[in-house]
């Protein structure tokens, strides 16, 4: 939920409309579903870490290193925290947060799910910019993330602050919109976005999670699918995704209309159902899907609803 991404009433409502749908179009999915992603079965690849690819692609690994997807999840550590902890403080709707840090490790005192005041520990940091969301580990296993988020810009452009999410919308811990509640859960709105080989592990009879992942941040193998295979035989074997498409490929501006076109035509949707996964307006139809899949097998993108996009397509909160 980084880039100002944040669930919004509108979203939840066409969400709700949209659970049968999904129910139904899950259950077949799930039942021809491959094994756990990350776990080895058989002859199956499974995941190794980014780690494992550095030794063959040092100059990738040094940008990815660098990228947003590196750090879209990180531990809460000195060198991944951005706010500002040293007591500073944020009033909204009556309650004042005050930010906290103390040997090496860092709090919130925010209103929990009873309205009452509670100092909770950050456990990981999510995103780095245009702002930084904090993640806070609460009963049954869910992990929240705080609607109380760190603008990253620089001072000079209006950064370097705190602000609500949800500014002028007084958000108490009644409201679905409220960071406790299930509209801000990380474990199904984050997690699939900001960690690598992410296994939800949700269990609807005592309403707990499991939640694990085999990397956090975007790795390698989160685009490119589990590497075992490859990594073994020295890169002998292919990965199940390569994103390779644009190999040899120019954008130029065309003198007529002055929009963008691609010096050759698009060949593969492999990158579009690659990074369309998380970089698209979507509901997921099942947990874990196999790399190389298209988006309609495994996702069910948004159609143009109004407060969804902007008036020239682009995505709104994000």
């Amino acid at each position: 939920m980084t880039g100002d991404q944040r669930p919004t009433r509108l979203q939840i409502r066409l969400g709700a409309g949209a659970i049968a749908l999904l129910a139904s179009g899950a259950a077949w999915w799930l039942s021809s579903a491959q094994p756990e992603r990350g776990a080895p079965s058989s002859g199956a690849a499974h995941y190794t870490g980014s780690a494992a690819c550095e030794h063959c692609h040092a100059q990738e690994a040094q940008a990815w290193r660098a990228s947003h997807h590196h750090l879209a999840m990180q531990d809460a550590a000195p060198a991944a925290v951005l706010g500002d902890f040293r007591g500073a403080t944020v009033a909204y709707d009556g309650v004042t947060s005050t930010f906290t840090a103390r040997g090496g490790r860092y709090f919130v005192t925010t209103d929990g799910p009873d309205g009452a005041l509670h100092e909770y520990p950050v456990r990981y940091t999510l995103g780095v910019d245009p702002l930084q969301q904090y993640l806070i580990e609460l009963d049954r296993g869910r992990i929240q993330a705080l609607s109380i988020a760190w603008d990253a810009w620089p001072q000079q452009l209006g950064g370097q602050r705190w602000y609500h999410l949800y500014p002028g919308e007084n958000v108490d811990h009644r409201d679905v919109l409220h960071w406790t509640r299930r509209s801000q859960n990380w474990n199904h709105m984050c997690a699939e976005c900001h960690t690598t080989g992410f296994a939800k592990n949700y269990d609807p009879e005592t309403r707990t999670y499991r939640s694990r992942f085999v990397e956090i941040g975007v790795g390698c193998e989160d685009c490119h699918g589990p590497g075992s295979q490859h990594v073994a035989s020295n890169g002998a074997r292919g990965l199940p995704v390569r994103l390779d498409e644009r190999r040899g490929i120019e954008w130029r501006r065309d003198p007529a209309t002055h929009h963008p076109q691609r010096s050759a035509p698009r060949a593969t949707t492999t990158e579009i159902d690659t990074c369309a996964r998380c970089h698209a307006r979507r509901s997921q139809l099942a947990e874990q899907p196999p790399a190389g899949q298209t988006i309609s097998e495994t996702h069910r993108p948004a159609l143009l609803e109004p407060g969804l996009y902007e008036a020239d397509g682009q995505i709104r909160d994000e």
